[in-house]
């Protein structure tokens, strides 16, 4: 059986070679960069360790839910696209229902075009239960090389909200801290 385990994403930034005189307002905005990928990172791992690597995010609280369905799927999908993303199944949330109105919750509009777009595959905007034949429908219309040259590619426009993912997430987190204040550290 095909199974997506959660793992935290290992965001790697890539630097460039510049001189002493860069500019430093692109590095405080690298750094900024860096701690809200930091602030995601941090509280997608305190909610495994509340609620386990295994936790099925149908039963935990929504703003715990929207984080780490966001950032899961963030991972995921910035590896290998929607195919990827459609390779596996995440527990308590077979169709992806749950994951698509976390980008909603958090206002990730870019991205939940994205979705919407990569679901409309599907009859009904619902992804077979057989991951095969998930596939099968998903390949038969898009690959990941269609990012390259497709901007409108459900890849390509998922590709492109990234940035604009992460900070709508850590904008929640942040509207939110109450919520996740019982964490543990």
């Amino acid at each position: 059986m095909h199974r997506i385990i959660l793992y935290a994403a290992t965001l790697v930034p890539v630097v460039g070679c510049s001189s002493k005189s860069s500019d430093t307002t692109s590095e405080a905005t690298e750094d900024s960069a860096m701690v809200n990928i930091d602030l995601a990172d941090d509280t997608f791992k305190r909610i495994l360790k509340k609620h386990g690597e295994d936790v099925d995010p149908s039963k935990i609280p929504k703003p715990q839910q929207t984080v780490m369905l966001v950032y899961h799927s963030y991972g995921i999908l910035g590896n290998g696209g929607f195919q990827y993303l459609f390779e596996g199944d995440f527990p308590g949330d077979p169709e992806f229902l749950l994951t698509r109105q976390a980008y909603k919750t958090i206002g990730a509009s870019d991205a939940s075009a994205a979705f919407e777009k990569a679901f409309a595959v599907f009859p009904n905007s619902t992804p077979p239960a057989d991951i095969d034949r998930r596939l099968e429908m998903w390949q038969s219309k898009y690959n990941l090389l269609d990012s390259m040259k497709d901007k409108s590619s459900p890849d390509s426009m998922y590709f492109s909200a990234m940035d604009g993912v992460m900070e709508k997430l850590n904008g929640y987190i942040k509207a939110n801290e109450a919520e996740f204040a019982s964490l543990p550290k």
